[in-house]
């Protein structure tokens, strides 16, 4: 097989050759484009190099022990956390996509196109925080891309969806499942998910994304509005060939999802992720959930079963909003995780989710995080934990939601300060 060879794969990774690092694309840095790259950062002509990694030339930031020891890493505690075993402390783990983008002073349009900027982004945001998790994640369409929708992307925000991949669930047929090695934005979110790997080793956790398939269907087929609202009249009219059309353009979704996601997994993710917003009860009612996603999360969650539990990875499940009507159903998916947003108390989650899944969350993003300050940050921090008995385990401290770009770093690192203070 084709590659770079200073690339450590996971056993059994089919990365192609042509996915693997080479020349970037033009415009990508250097003076003179929209942004410079770190001289700390990257490879330059001369110098010494021996702290580069040899596959994304970024300098490496771990130091051992002077005896060579190597204590508990924070990849370990978020699996313990997980999987069962002693912990030292909380994991922590804020959504923080985008914020390292604006952190690092890159432009969200080359960001989510570049996985070098990706992953450097990302690199920089965790040494500013030092958090137990990093995340490969920026938008919701790099699948979606794959199936033939249109986007329209500005220089620093997140892409619009411009064009289905098709107008009506009368075409839904023309719809195939996109390659996650070659279509769409998928690609750049593999690699970026493979630098970080490559970066961080052992020591931290690395989290791929994963648009859920209620949500990744909702962008194929007339986009969000229309799709629901054929939901909508597909319940009214009991109109069962529009019903099978739905279910076709769910099966659809969930396939790519799976792919996508065991792919990530083969890049060496520890996670692999179904975030499904548009299943928020905001959106849709409990019996649309039941009936329209539930069944298609479950589907997604066995079939990455066997991968996850091959690579030591955990799968998570995270729906926006109060989920509390639909919290036992989401706890029987057969995700790992919940990610709870912030509108639902982590207590009442626990209750609802029954105590054999574990929790993730759940500051709130925008006046915890956002507008707060780091006093307030590790007063919530310290909340969250203990009202789930978070040092038992089954827990990880989160963001509610996305880490809102431009939050202060010194609040997320209040996070991190709170579980160490709340462990000692």
């Amino acid at each position: 097989m084709g590659g770079n060879p200073g690339c450590r794969r996971r056993q059994g990774s089919p990365l192609p050759a042509a996915f693997l690092l080479g020349p970037r694309r033009q415009g990508s840095g250097g003076p003179g484009s929209v942004y410079e790259e770190d001289p700390r950062l990257f490879r330059q002509t001369g110098g010494d190099d021996s702290d580069l990694h040899p596959r994304c030339g970024v300098r490496s930031t771990f130091k051992p022990t002077a005896d060579g020891a190597v204590p508990v890493t924070s990849r370990e505690r978020f699996l313990a956390a997980v999987r069962g075993g002693s912990l030292d402390r909380v994991p922590v783990a804020p959504y923080c996509g985008n914020f390292g983008a604006v952190l690092a002073g890159i432009p969200i349009s080359v960001y989510n196109t570049d996985p070098k900027k990706m992953a450097e982004a990302q690199i920089r945001a965790w040494e500013a925080v030092g958090q137990d998790v990093v995340v490969a994640q920026s938008d919701n369409y790099y699948i979606a891309e794959g199936f033939g929708c249109q986007i329209n992307q500005p220089v620093n925000t997140t892409p619009n969806l411009t064009a289905p991949a098709v107008e009506s669930l009368d075409q839904v047929d023309r719809l195939k499942v996109p390659d996650p090695w070659k279509d769409g934005r998928m690609p750049v979110y593999l690699e970026a998910v493979a630098l970080l790997r490559e970066h961080f080793g052992n020591e931290v956790a690395v989290r791929a994304p994963g648009t859920g398939p209620f949500s990744l269907a909702s962008y194929l087929v007339g986009g969000t509005t229309e799709f629901l609202t054929q939901i909508a009249l597909c319940e009214a009219d009991e109109d069962r060939e529009k019903e099978e059309q739905i279910f076709r353009v769910m099966e659809l979704s969930s396939d790519a999802l799976i792919l996508f996601l065991k792919a990530a997994l083969d890049t060496g993710s520890d996670t692999a992720q179904a975030g499904d917003s548009l299943a928020s009860l905001s959106m849709i009612s409990p019996a649309i959930y039941e009936k329209y996603v539930y069944p298609w999360e479950v589907k997604v969650f066995s079939a990455l079963a066997p991968a996850a539990r091959e690579k030591a990875a955990v799968t998570i499940l995270h729906i926006c909003g109060d989920t509390r009507k639909i919290l036992p159903l989401m706890a029987k998916t057969g995700a790992d995780v919940l990610e709870i947003d912030a509108k639902v108390e982590l207590a009442d989650a626990r209750e609802l989710a029954g105590p054999d899944i574990s929790l993730m969350g759940n500051l709130e993003p925008t006046t915890v995080l956002f507008q707060g300050n780091p006093e307030l940050v590790r007063k919530e921090s310290v909340r969250c934990i203990e009202s789930v008995k978070g040092l038992e385990g089954g827990f990880i401290l989160g963001s509610g939601c996305e880490v809102v770009p431009g939050t202060a770093a010194e609040n997320l690192k209040a996070m991190v300060d709170a579980s160490r203070a709340i462990s000692s």
